[in-house]
């Protein structure tokens, strides 16, 4: 399995975007506006090894609303989803779109 740099020049490293090997990914610590053209090509490029990413989104400390509105459009799963991003995707309202079961607190 090889790496691959995204078009505009970023070399592939686990802290940022464009680390992809097959059909996953790790994504940076901060998706604001400005990593959105970034964000978009390695959607893209793990979309052309894969039907479903897998994006590693442990590391990631912000992200605003347009990387979130990339990551649902591209239809990627977010493994590892940190709690900021847990945070982001329940006040956009797209909780659901996180693959992780909820936590159920006490006995129901």
């Amino acid at each position: 399995m090889s790496s691959a740099s995204l078009s505009d020049g970023v070399e592939p490293s686990s802290a940022g975007i464009g680390s992809v090997s097959a059909c996953d990914a790790v994504l940076p610590e901060r998706l604001d506006t400005s990593a959105a053209p970034a964000l978009k090509n390695l959607i893209e490029q793990a979309k052309a090894a894969s039907a479903t990413p897998v994006l590693d989104a442990s590391g990631v400390a912000y992200i605003g609303g347009l990387c979130l509105q990339l990551l649902l459009a591209g239809g990627c799963t977010l493994a590892k989803p940190s709690e900021q991003v847990r945070e982001a995707y329940a006040l956009f309202g797209v909780s659901e779109y996180l693959a992780e079961p909820p936590v159920l607190t006490g006995e129901q």
